[in-house]
């Protein structure tokens, strides 16, 4: 009985880390994207994409509006609209990345 009381502690003891999330980083972070009010007066579909191509986040912005995304990889990402000057932005775990996209200064 005695030896498995260590067993049983050092158990409960990393499901209770696994559970509360000890020592867990989130590898996720956030980016505001604005439409420069000055642009044509139509919608654009703003992408948020991943160095390997793929779309993390999208979805359609008129002049002036602002985009924020959630649980984007931390990391480098290129936002785009058609239309407008693509930008890089570096995305920081716990931080909000502002981008601003405009269709002069490419």
């Amino acid at each position: 009985m005695l030896r498995r009381l260590p067993t049983v502690l050092v158990l409960g003891l990393a499901a209770g880390l696994v559970l509360t999330g000890c020592g867990a980083q989130d590898s996720t972070g956030r980016i505001s994207i604005t439409v420069s009010a000055n642009e044509a007066e139509h919608g654009y579909l703003v992408e948020v994409l991943v160095p390997n191509g793929r779309a993390a986040a999208h979805q359609k912005a008129f002049p002036g509006d602002t985009l924020n995304f959630a649980g984007i990889a931390v990391g480098k990402v290129t936002v785009r609209a058609d239309g407008l000057c693509a930008k890089t932005a570096t995305i920081a775990s716990g931080e909000v990345t502002d981008v601003t996209l405009t269709s002069s200064g490419c």
